[in-house]
């Protein structure tokens, strides 16, 4: 019965994919997304996903429709909640994909009228579930970290689907390379190597590594000849700043960049020197060179094998409390993040950048 339902799924003529939330948990995904398009074919497939993850994925060829799910506006609260449950109703999906593990996502496309849903048995979702599998847990019933491109791939394995490649990537159009050409040719004129320096981080402060240091980094990297460029996303501006201030000189920035833009513009990077957060992923997937500054957080989660990257990491002593203890905030003194040292980041970044290429 289970394989006659299997098959059932696989046959399905209308599927819709929940996407995660996460900027770095999208592109991650892109493999799975590449994985059922090659299976199901883009005009079958359509992607429900937060506003502010679509513009990442413009000019994709793995759905026919991105269908943005607005939770803070257009369908917050019950109302809203109830609003897109109709537009899903209106599509008729057969067969849901769910990606997150909450229990929201499970809800939205059972009142969806989604008629199949796949996903892993968490939160109390199982009941809303016709196919999926449980998470992996060692003897002490600890959850097993893994990277999470990997982990969706895992659970499209209950489909049956056949194996792809796990390296994440991400579409940019000749229109968004010219208008980053534009942009780099006007704010950072000249030929030496374009570094990229995000700071910030949405998860919370414990992923931040200090302004001053960052800074400090970016001075040196200046002084040898690279271009600077500050990246930032919505709500990092006081950490970027923080990191001007420190600077004998401001640095450009990319404020005003829409997301497409700043795809091609990460394109051209000989380095991005980030925290562990989302744009180092896209810069993995757009196979730019990454040094990855990473505190509290188990590097299991999004370490890509054979990625292009150097992950700095300390490992520090925080009993009684737990490390990585994965906390948006610290409650001690951030030890994880101050004991990694100005050089040994500008060493990183001198090894990186001597080693590989820059964009062409």
């Amino acid at each position: 019965m289970i394989g006659a339902m299997l098959r059932d799924l696989l046959e399905s003529r209308n599927v819709v994919v929940r996407a995660p939330n996460a900027l770095g948990d999208l592109v991650m995904a892109t493999p799975a997304f590449a994985r059922l398009a090659a299976h199901f074919g883009r005009e079958r497939l359509t992607l429900v996903c937060l506003p502010a993850g679509k513009p990442l994925l413009e000019g994709n060829t793995w759905f026919k429709e991105v269908l943005p799910y607005d939770r803070k506006k257009a369908h917050a609260g019950l109302g809203g909640a109830w609003d897109f449950a109709r537009e899903l109703r209106k599509r008729a999906f057969d067969l849901g994909i769910l990606l997150p593990n909450s229990l929201g996502s499970a809800l939205q496309f059972w009142l969806g009228g989604v008629k199949r849903r796949v996903g892993y048995f968490k939160e109390g979702r199982r009941l809303l579930l016709h196919a999926g599998r449980p998470r992996e847990h060692d003897q002490q019933g600890r959850f097993v970290p893994k990277y999470t491109g990997q982990y969706f791939m895992d659970l499209l394995d209950v489909l049956g689907l056949p194996p792809a490649p796990l390296t994440p990537t991400l579409p940019v159009s000749d229109a968004e390379r010219a208008t980053a050409r534009a942009f780099l040719d006007a704010g950072l004129p000249g030929e030496g190597p374009l570094v990229v320096i995000a700071p910030g981080a949405a998860f919370g402060p414990s992923k931040l590594w200090p302004a001053a240091r960052f800074a400090a980094v970016a001075g040196a990297l200046r002084a040898e000849g690279a271009r600077l460029l500050l990246s930032f996303g919505p709500g990092e501006e006081p950490t970027v700043q923080a990191v001007q201030a420190a600077l004998d000189t401001p640095a450009a920035t990319t404020a005003g960049l829409n997301l497409g833009t700043l795809k091609a513009v990460y394109e051209q990077a000989a380095l991005v020197l980030t925290n562990d957060t989302g744009p180092r992923h896209v810069a993995v997937a757009l196979g730019r060179p990454v040094v990855c500054i990473m505190g509290p957080n188990d590097p299991r989660y999004s370490a890509l094998p054979g990625a292009r990257e150097e992950v700095l990491r300390e490992p520090v002593d925080c009993a009684p409390h737990q490390w990585p203890c994965q906390l948006k905030q610290c409650p001690i003194d951030h030890r994880c993040m101050q004991a990694i040292t100005v050089e040994r980041v500008r060493q990183s970044c001198r090894r990186v950048m001597a080693q590989i290429p820059s964009a062409t």
